[in-house]
């Protein structure tokens, strides 16, 4: 795993091969294939072995006696910190793996757990390849559906008004996070500074 993560961290996705890992990692070739089978699934037991203590962690939160405020502000908080942490491969795993579309997407219905496939441009995607994405999609999710419990709770204690579409506005929260960590240049802005102007504008808006 951590021959795994120095090489997908300094080439990505693609341009990775097991053939360099298994060199770092100092084992046969057999120990790897029988593990592991292929690239895909070693690259999907890295990101699932990171996120599950992560979500985890998030549901904790989720699942705690703080105020609907602290939740999210220890929500914000604690992604931005993981995103920061595995900041390389968390971008793997968003431009590499879901580029791979080339032209479709998976959209999550409203009212329950399925998908829909989008094709915007090109050929319908195969099941293997709806598959693939989907369980990468997977990942994200089981991050981002802890906001949407605590911000459902916090509709349902009156804490905030009734929202339309609380999966829609959870999705953008999440990956405006991970978009600003990403793009997050100034190292004298603390993430605590940060997440208290995020929450804050959440709650109290921009109207002076």
């Amino acid at each position: 795993m951590e021959a795994a993560e120095q090489v997908f961290s300094h080439k990505g996705y693609i341009q990775a091969t097991l053939d360099e890992i298994i060199k770092i990692a100092d084992t046969g070739k057999g120990t790897v294939y029988k593990y592991y089978n292929n690239k895909a699934n070693l690259f999907y037991t890295l990101v699932k072995e990171k996120n599950a203590p992560f979500v985890e962690e998030l549901q904790a939160i989720e699942n705690s006696q703080l105020s609907f405020t602290e939740k999210l502000r220890k929500y914000y908080l604690t992604v931005l910190r993981f995103i920061e942490r595995n900041y390389v491969i968390w971008q793997v795993l968003l431009f590499e793996i879901t580029a791979g579309t080339n032209g479709w997407r998976l959209v999550r219905h409203e009212d329950d757990d399925g998908y829909d496939v989008d094709v915007r441009w090109g050929d319908m995607p195969t099941e293997e390849n709806i598959t693939s994405i989907k369980k990468y999609y997977e990942i994200f999710l089981s991050e981002l559906v802890v906001l949407e419990h605590i911000i459902a709770d916090g509709v349902k204690n009156k804490d905030i008004k009734s929202v339309n579409n609380i999966r829609a506005m959870t999705a953008n929260i999440y990956f405006g996070l991970m978009m600003m960590i990403f793009q997050h240049n100034d190292k004298k802005t603390k993430l605590e500074d940060l997440v208290d102007m995020l929450v804050d504008r959440f709650m109290n808006g921009y109207k002076l």
